[in-house]
């Protein structure tokens, strides 16, 4: 299949050689708006030099690659700060939904197991009965 890393590396390294460039482009295209902000003005000065552009993109190479990357980098730890909070929410509310419902299956089962114990013996009077009833949680715990 060959080396993607390697592949990636080449990627990141073009994009981000393309990015400066491109950022020294627009500060050499930026005309009078540039002219009062101080260092975007030592910049331009620079671009106005013969191959100033080269230099400038050269210049704002690292700059621009901690930029894309570190961003980038940031990014993905928030997002998967993010899911795996969410996926332990997830499992937390899981966990407590499914021992709700087996302590609720689990009074039902005891519930009917008593009832038939005392319709055997012919203890079951009305009022057991009720109780004994599954719609009667009687909200224990």
């Amino acid at each position: 299949m060959g080396d993607n890393r390697s592949l990636w590396r080449f990627f990141d390294g073009s994009s981000a050689i393309s990015a400066s460039m491109l950022v020294a482009v627009l500060i050499n295209g930026c005309g009078d708006v540039c002219a009062d902000l101080w260092g975007i003005r030592l910049l331009k000065g620079l671009t106005e030099q013969e191959a100033g552009v080269i230099i400038l993109a050269t210049l704002l190479l690292f700059p621009t690659t901690t930029v894309l990357y570190g961003g980038a980098k940031l990014i993905f730890a928030a997002k998967e700060a993010v899911e795996k909070k969410a996926e332990q929410k997830g499992r937390a509310q899981g966990l407590e939904e499914g021992q709700a419902k087996g302590r609720s299956e689990g009074r039902a089962e005891e519930r009917k197991r008593i009832r038939a114990q005392l319709e055997q013996s012919g203890n079951l009077t009305p009022e057991l009965a009720r109780i004994l009833s599954d719609e009667d949680d009687g909200g224990e715990a």
